[in-house]
């Protein structure tokens, strides 16, 4: 009977236990909605009206910000995944449709969303074989408004699943892997986020190995296809990303310097070169810079929450020596990371 008694007391003392457990850790559960759905960009009320057209991507749709309300540009869902739109001529985007084994470029009207053409074509013939298909992505017309600048992984010419980036070039309206401007480090994913600068040459985020077989990124410049690189960061910084100012003065990346957060930098370039960079946010989730027309607006994608979702973010100034304080745009959306706004007048 006291073994019975003891162990009746032990189960109550370990029930009790277990409830006074479960009480506390209830009580220190944050209040954010962790799981929070985001909702679709048409159905957000945001908290600033920007000026010009801003054009965004998020799960896989675009859509067009304008006048303090997001549409729906209905590009077809059958195509893929669309994403990196980037301005063209004549109300024109260039766009990349990302299907699940390759993507392709296309030219797409900035008002209507009709497809105008569909500018590479990287599905194999031979189905049985998709290692053969090819990848382009990040699209930027160049100042001439006639040549397409991009990264591309062909002409694929093995069997082996390999993707290796460089930076090429081509008519808008012709073959647009035409010219390969870089050569990347092999395995490595190779040189990524072409933008042509405004004077001619090309700026990226090339990655390669350094001393420790450790894969990093920098931020480099070509003047013209096969020239040697000039590199504006150091493989310390872990810098991609580049956005590039209308005028050229400013290059906007992101560093992550081997830690598990980021910052956003503005460098000032000065006939090629690097100046001091100035750290606009630290400690961030940052990604995708994109400036405004007048070069004056900085956006940038990150969360604001614990949910992750990446929001709109905007920096009055970023461009003068007191830049404002980031404000945030949107709150319950969650945008695409890797595919940066293209912004508009």
């Amino acid at each position: 009977m006291r073994r019975l008694a003891f162990a009746v007391t032990l189960l109550v003392v370990w029930a009790a236990f277990g409830f006074g457990v479960n009480r506390l850790l209830n009580s220190r559960k944050s209040n954010l909605a962790v799981n929070r759905v985001a909702v679709a960009p048409t159905q957000e009320t945001p908290a600033l009206s920007l000026p010009g057209t801003i054009y965004i991507s998020q799960g896989g749709h675009l859509y067009r910000f304008h006048a303090g309300r997001f549409t729906d540009m209905g590009l077809p869902a059958a195509t893929g995944s669309w994403i990196q739109p980037a301005l063209a001529t004549a109300g024109r985007l260039l766009v990349v449709a990302r299907a699940a084994e390759y993507s392709d470029i296309y030219l797409v009207d900035g008002g209507t969303g009709a497809v105008l053409k569909r500018l590479t074509s990287n599905v194999t013939r031979q189905p049985a074989h998709v290692e053969l298909n090819a990848w382009s992505f990040w699209p930027h017309l160049a100042a001439d408004g006639n040549t397409v600048v991009f990264a591309y992984d062909g002409p694929k010419t093995g069997t082996t699943f390999e993707v290796h980036l460089a930076v090429w070039s081509g008519p808008i309206m012709g073959k647009l892997q035409t010219r390969r401007w870089t050569d990347p480090t092999l395995y490595t994913g190779g040189d990524v986020s072409p933008l042509p600068l405004p004077g001619g040459g090309v700026v990226y985020a090339s990655y390669a190995l350094n001393p420790n077989a450790l894969i990093v990124a920098r931020i480099a410049t070509v003047t013209a296809p096969g020239a040697a690189p000039v590199y504006l960061t150091a493989a310390a910084d872990d810098c991609g990303e580049p956005a590039i100012s209308p005028d050229g003065s400013r290059l906007a990346v992101i560093c992550t310097a081997d830690s598990q957060s980021a910052r956003l930098e503005v460098i000032p370039l000065v006939n090629g070169a690097a100046g001091t960079p100035r750290v606009m946010v630290a400690s961030c989730l940052c990604a995708s810079p994109a400036w405004s027309p007048d070069g004056n607006g900085l956006l940038y994608l990150a969360p604001h929450d614990t949910t992750g979702h990446f929001q709109l973010w905007w920096i009055d100034k970023a461009s003068s020596s007191t830049p404002a304080a980031p404000k945030l745009v949107t709150s319950h959306l969650d945008f695409d990371a890797t595919s940066a706004p293209a912004w508009g007048a």
